[in-house]
Formats: structure tokens, C-alpha cells, sequence
């Protein structure tokens, strides 16, 4: 796949990848949230939309960098068009922020990942693929179930070499 043709794929596909688990208020609530955060990534790169299903609310809407949104249905939808090689990605995600206000909680978000791929002349390509969030989250039935995330920057690299950047 070339990398024009995955572009497309990055911007709607990647949101699926801010898409965060539950999480519990503790004394630490980024390192409780980026561990959930683990979890639904590991869950989305198995295309388990039954355990990612048990992550978001039922009405959970994303919003991806060209401000699309998606309900849960897409979402689970696109978690099975991954392309191959996906799979073997290990996205990390690092909590940049959280407020919790009663039931409610506000997290920002940085995904990063990294991708070998061929090029568009076969020769193999690394691809770095970086996406700040903006995530609500609510605590149903002492459960924290994300509600709804709004991707505001999307950076990919090629090489090294910053080749789309776009931030809302």
C-alpha cells in the first residue's frame, strides 16, 4: 500500500487508536488511564471489538484530524479493515492531562506508533505516526467508559522526516 493511499487510512483509521478503555480514579489517575489506554490498544490491534466494545459507552462518538465523526458502529467497523501489518504496531499511549470532575473526566492524549512499510518504489519505509487527543470520559456503574474523543494534531513522518502535520 503507498503511502498516499495510507493516508486516508491514517486520519480515519488512526482514531480508532485513540479510542481509551476504562479507567478507575485512583491516586494516580494518568498512570491508571494510560494502562487502560494499553488495553484497548491491545484489544484493537486483535480486532477484539467485543472486549473494545466493553470499553466505550454505547452512544461514543470519535472525531477524527479532518473532523469526521464516527460513531461506535464505524468504529468497530474499521478496527476489522486494518491493513496488514498492523497487528504487530505497538502504539503507546502517554496521558498528558486529566480532570476529573464528579462522573466526568477530561483526558488529553498523545498515541505514538511506528511502522515499517514499503515505499512506493518497494524500498522499505518507517513511518511514525503521532496523535494528540482530546477524550471525555464517564463513570457508569463505578466504571470510567470513554464517551467521546476529538483527534486535535495528527503528525506522521517518513524516514525521519515530517511529511503531514495538520492540527485543529
Amino acid at each position: 500500500m503507498s503511502f498516499q493511499a495510507m493516508r486516508g487510512f491514517l486520519a480515519g483509521g488512526v482514531m480508532a487508536m485513540a479510542v481509551a478503555g476504562t479507567a478507575y480514579a485512583q491516586a494516580d489517575p494518568k498512570a491508571e488511564f494510560e494502562a487502560r489506554y494499553t488495553e484497548m490498544s491491545t484489544a484493537m490491534m486483535a480486532k477484539d471489538t467485543a472486549k473494545l466494545g466493553t470499553m466505550v459507552t454505547a452512544d461514543y462518538e470519535t472525531t477524527d484530524i479532518r473532523g469526521d465523526t464516527h460513531d461506535r458502529a464505524a468504529v468497530m467497523e474499521q478496527m476489522g479493515k486494518m491493513p496488514a501489518g498492523m497487528e504487530n504496531m505497538k502504539p503507546e499511549t502517554k496521558v498528558l492531562s486529566v480532570k476529573v470532575s464528579g462522573d466526568t473526566a477530561a483526558v488529553d492524549s498523545q498515541v505514538t506508533m511506528q511502522m515499517k512499510r514499503p515505499d512506493e518504489t518497494g524500498a522499505e519505509m518507517t513511518l511514525d505516526i503521532a496523535v494528540v487527543s482530546a477524550d471525555t470520559w464517564v463513570n457508569q456503574g463505578g466504571v470510567w467508559l470513554l464517551k467521546k474523543s476529538v483527534q486535535k494534531e495528527l503528525t506522521v513522518s517518513k524516514d525521519g522526516e515530517v511529511v503531514f502535520k495538520q492540527a485543529n
